[in-house]
């Protein structure tokens, strides 16, 4: 099949009415208007739509400013609050999963990912650093957990807790009962109940989930997931469908995709990356390429699905990112928290902020534009902060930029 021909932009507005961060006017067809998410969406049930629209979001303990996940939805939900997600969770309408990496996802999902929990269940052992097995302690506290939860539910990690220590992979003492909830959730056997705050309680999935379908481990479905969260993908990503594939092996996973028009191959000038799109999304990139793009700001968390495949920021919208935080501090560029600033479809700057809860505000420490601002610019990011600050019920300090 011959490439279409494409440029960055049309390909960055497709991602961003794919990821619901675009709003627009003047466009083609059934799309010649379109809002941002957050002004459509709300509550419990609007935490599910995105789920499953997005099809998966990641979560990260890290709190400088808010965790990685409640920053995702309040982008994307009219007046977010954590209690929303919190309340699906003993609805029984989502589940926690390897995707990205451990992710919130919608329980109807729950077989695409058999595949990873059957190869867990079939291929693990757990070594210390040194290659001595410790299973019999692992075991020991496997049994423990599966009759504590057995006998009384939903317990949290601290409750489990059956005093034993084992010498992690890692090479540090852990908790035995640690190790053993990784495995067992690994495995498909635990389950997140439900999250009180950032204590997750933990259910045996056959009590928590009775009526889960069986389905046999499917590849395709996984790599069809992993397609339609990215919306445009390319061969060299690590992570292409969510699965652990060699070079050889991607190419080979998508070429069934392009023989059957699933996938459309994609040329841009100047890019050496091949790009392919998801057929779907074919309509909606040629119906955006004339229209106006409303230069509403968002701020990113670097953990955000926009920013999951940083090549693909670097060659669409020219912005190189990386995330600093495990980064030594000598060696840092920016900072070791910085948000993106999405400005209409383009990535316009860096914002270094700090939620200082003992003094109720969240802090601005520095921003960097990419290019010199206009006035307009920095009202538009201060007036987000504002809201990001409102929304975690803190003031915003200072409360205006410095002009």
């Amino acid at each position: 099949m011959k490439p279409i021909e494409t440029t960055p932009s049309a390909l960055r507005r497709v991602i961003l009415a794919r990821q619901g961060l675009l709003e627009w006017s003047g466009g083609r067809g059934g799309w010649a208007e379109g809002g941002l998410w957050r002004e459509e969406l709300g509550g419990p049930e609007g935490v599910l739509e995105v789920l499953r629209r997005l099809e998966a979001v990641q979560l990260d303990p890290v709190n400088v400013v808010a965790p990685n996940h409640h920053l995702v939805l309040h982008n994307r939900l009219r007046g977010y609050r954590g209690e929303h997600l919190e309340a699906l969770y003993p609805a029984r309408r989502v589940f926690e999963y390897w995707a990205q990496a451990r992710c919130i996802l919608p329980i109807e999902d729950w077989a695409v990912f058999e595949l990873r929990r059957q190869r867990w269940r079939l291929e693990h052992t757990i070594y210390n650093r040194h290659g001595e097995s410790y299973e019999s302690e692992i075991y020991e506290a496997i049994a423990h957990i599966r009759q504590r939860l057995e006998a009384e539910g939903p317990l949290s990690a601290r409750r489990l807790d059956n005093g034993k220590k084992v010498q992690g992979y890692w090479g540090f003492t852990t908790k035995a009962t640690s190790q053993a909830i990784e495995h067992l959730w690994e495995a498909g056997e635990l389950v997140v109940a439900y999250r009180r705050g950032d204590e997750r309680y933990f259910a045996l999935t056959s009590q928590w989930f009775p009526d889960l379908p069986q389905a046999p481990a499917d590849p395709q479905a996984k790599l069809m997931k992993f397609v339609r969260a990215y919306g445009v993908i390319d061969a060299g990503d690590q992570r292409l469908g969510w699965l652990p594939l060699g070079a050889a092996e991607r190419k080979a996973l998508l070429e069934p995709l392009l023989r059957q028009g699933v996938l459309l191959p994609l040329h841009l000038e100047g890019l050496r990356r091949r790009y392919y799109l998801w057929a779907e999304l074919l309509p909606l990139l040629e119906a955006l390429q004339g229209a106006k793009v409303a230069p509403r700001v968002t701020l990113l968390s670097p953990l955000d699905n926009l920013l999951w495949r940083r090549e693909r920021i670097q060659d669409l919208w020219g912005f190189e990112y990386r995330w600093e935080i495990y980064v030594p501090e000598p060696k840092r560029r920016y900072g070791p928290y910085v948000l993106p600033v999405l400005e209409g479809e383009a990535l316009v700057a860096r914002v270094d902020a700090r939620m200082e809860r003992p003094q109720g505000r969240l802090r601005v420490r520095r921003v960097w534009w990419e290019r010199e601002p206009a006035a307009g610019q920095v009202k538009r990011l201060w007036r987000a902060l504002a809201d990001l600050a409102r929304a975690q019920g803190v003031e915003l300090e200072p409360p205006r930029p410095a002009m």
